[in-house]
């Protein structure tokens, strides 16, 4: 059971149980109507990863792929959790971290506030065998304190979304959004995020950002991000990524300590590489190794393979090559109070 309190009001959940509050704005990779298909199809019996690529694969390969890839939980593989972990998964998306923790005998949280993509994580996981060690809320976030604590919160891909669907200004939201996962880990518990680099080396070469779906922007410091989104778009940007340093400082602001920080590649969304920062990924490229990097925005190959190899090797020489990853895996802890 889990304990927390949403708009103010006490919400007791069972495992298993649902529990839903009204939701405003929130993020859609495909239209309601589709996604309320796959899952009549996924109830009625259709194994859902087929169904899954069945229904997308021809017209949204790369969604397909995101969402039935086994690669998707890779870091939590590499570093799995204590055994029998109390899990909030913010923002669960499809249930790609939350399945599979569940599978391996967790007790999850899956935080998700659009309504569609909650109820494929119940239809999945009843699939799975495993609904009966899921508590299903949709929500947001920044409008639920937990009475329960965490030992593992997830946050794969979801903090620079934060600004997107809230008021207020876009880092400061994030500060915020970080101070409420460290208000709900338990003594000892751990924040993963998972989240693109600003200065991404092959946004640096042209290629577009995952989220503005435009090249040469993002990558700026977000004073100037902001000027050039407003130009083009005629709105504040609020969809912010950050560099190595400037995600540590985001952190420490909301009182967490980043103690373990990894580069990903090709990404974070695919991983099939995760290296600490620092000589771990200049070995990696020294030693002629290299993982051809994609497109986030569609998952196509990126046309300059060769120019990301040559800079990875010259930044490798240099001892810089993890600050220009494609994206990290951070994990932060709460700070001693002083």
């Amino acid at each position: 059971m889990i304990e927390f309190r949403n708009g103010g009001k006490p919400v007791r959940l069972e495992a298993g149980g649902t529990h839903a509050s009204e939701i405003g704005n929130s993020y859609r990779d495909t239209s309601e109507k589709s996604l309320r298909i796959l899952i009549a199809q996924v109830e009625s019996g259709a194994p859902w990863r087929d169904a899954v690529q069945k229904r997308f694969a021809g017209s949204h390969p790369w969604l397909a792929r995101i969402v039935t890839d086994p690669s998707r939980d890779l870091f939590f593989r590499l570093h799995a959790p204590a055994p029998a972990s109390k899990v909030l998964d913010v923002g669960a998306g499809w249930g790609q971290i939350s399945l599979p923790l569940a599978r391996a005998g967790h007790e999850v949280t899956a935080l998700e506030p659009t309504p569609e993509r909650l109820a494929f994580i119940r239809a999945a996981a009843a699939q799975d065998g495993t609904a009966g060690r899921i508590h299903f809320v949709q929500g947001d976030f920044l409008e639920i304190d937990f009475d329960t604590k965490f030992d593992l919160i997830a946050c794969i891909g979801v903090l620079e979304w934060v600004p997107r669907f809230s008021k207020g200004e876009p880092r400061a939201l994030q500060v915020d959004f970080l101070r409420r996962a460290r208000a709900a880990l338990a003594p000892g518990g751990s924040l993963v995020i998972g989240i693109e680099n600003r200065l991404g080396l092959k946004y640096l070469l042209g290629a577009r950002d995952d989220h503005l779906a435009v090249p040469g922007v993002a990558v700026l410091d977000h004073q100037l991000a902001d000027a050039k989104w407003r130009a083009l778009k005629g709105e504040p940007l609020r969809c912010l990524t950050h560099t190595r340093t400037e995600l540590r400082d985001l952190l420490a602001e909301a009182g967490l300590a980043l103690t373990e920080h990894y580069a990903a590649f090709p990404d974070y969304k695919l991983p099939q590489s995760i290296l600490g920062m620092g000589a771990a990924v200049d070995e990696f490229f020294s030693s002629g190794n290299f993982i051809p990097e994609h497109d986030g925005v569609d998952g196509t190959a990126l046309p300059f393979q060769d120019e990301l190899r040559s800079h990875y090797r010259s930044l490798a020489a240099l001892g810089i090559a993890s600050d220009f990853g494609p994206s990290f895996f951070v994990v932060a802890r709460a700070e001693s109070p002083s």
